[in-house]
């Protein structure tokens, strides 16, 4: 199937879009290294290897074009984006010990710690690098800047809200209010520069850029709140990481939250008490967290503000102008909320 809009270049299917960002990944990588086969270019490949629903560069790409710009001329950023996304995910291995990402053995088991680290250090700079390629397309220099300059913010707070995460961990008395900015700095920022930077490399104009970063941060909070639910939810071998890694770290999620306001002083003492016994029975802990959690009605009520993000994100791509590319975010928008993993 080939989408067309006038003015724009052919859109193709979310499938060419993942050859085409995975075959970039790779070129763009193994042509900016000097040494393309020392243990650099050997970790950052097995990274690469398992890609992953690569959401965020697709959603910068139909951003683009849905604010009538051309997605090929944005393609570098895109793949920017998932760098980007990547190293994070690197990152938040080694601050949470994880063992498992994406099916795979993470990067600080199979080689070690400072190879990790230097990798998810080299998928940052080749972020910045990727992004710069977009001139070479076409694009103005200004609007290049512009995003870096969106992207750099956005880098910064996901930084802030990964230590807000940290700083919450084992903190029962946590407010709603709390998470959810911890998780508009961690997470929504990500969705939300992904399709503010799309719509601001089509040089769309103000009125697009604007509903395509609201409609990003509102997909963004979906996601992280589905995750947060599908962390005792979902179906382990789909999760893409260890199923006890929230409980092993303590995280204060939003069904945790629901749970205890729910269950009150009890269950608030019962959940603490799961969190201790999480360190030496991660099973027996993790089946009776989950079963507090669904006789409490938590990951129901999560589910239900999940749902009440997606339809804030979804009203403001009424103020694009129609097009398939608004009614593929539309539909990303119901897949969030309807996925398993």
């Amino acid at each position: 199937m080939i989408i067309e809009q006038p003015g724009c270049a052919t859109r193709a299917t979310h499938l060419d879009d993942e050859v085409r960002l995975t075959d970039y990944l790779d070129r763009h990588l193994a042509n900016s290294l000097a040494a393309p086969s020392g243990v650099l270019a050997q970790a950052a490949s097995h990274v690469l290897a398992a890609p992953g629903k690569l959401m965020r560069p697709r959603l910068l790409l139909d951003a683009c074009l849905a604010a009538g710009g051309d997605p090929e001329r944005a393609l570098p950023a895109a793949a920017g984006t998932e760098y980007g996304h990547i190293a994070s995910l690197i990152h938040d291995d080694i601050i949470d010990g994880d063992g498992e990402r994406r099916g795979q053995e993470t990067l600080h088991r199979k080689y070690s710690l400072p190879t990790a680290i230097l990798t998810g250090d080299l998928f940052i700079f080749q972020t910045f690098l990727s992004y710069t390629h977009c001139h070479e397309r076409g694009i103005s220099a200004e609007r290049v800047l512009t995003a870096i300059n969106l992207l750099s913010r956005t880098c910064v707070e996901v930084c802030e809200g990964q230590a807000l995460e940290a700083s919450m961990a084992g903190q029962l008395d946590t407010p709603e209010e709390a998470y959810l900015q911890m998780i508009r700095l961690k997470s929504a920022s990500v969705c939300r520069a992904a399709s503010e930077i799309g719509a601001c490399l089509a040089e769309g104009p103000d009125e697009f850029i604007g509903a395509l970063r609201a409609y990003g941060e509102h997909l963004g909070m979906a996601f992280q709140i589905i995750d947060d639910v599908l962390a005792y939810d979902g179906v382990p071998s789909l999760l893409g990481k260890p199923q006890h890694s929230d409980l092993a770290n303590g995280r204060v999620t939003i069904p945790i939250i629901y749970a205890i306001d729910a269950a009150g002083l009890a269950g608030r003492q019962q959940i603490s008490a799961l969190f201790w016994l999480a360190r030496t029975d991660p099973d027996t802990s993790y089946a009776q967290l989950v079963k507090l959690l669904v006789t409490t009605h938590a990951l129901e009520r999560a589910l239900q503000s999940a749902a009440l993000c997606i339809e804030q994100a979804k009203r403001q791509l009424d103020y694009l102008p129609s097009s398939d590319a608004r009614e593929r975010l539309r539909a990303l928008a119901d897949l969030v909320v309807t996925r398993d993993h």
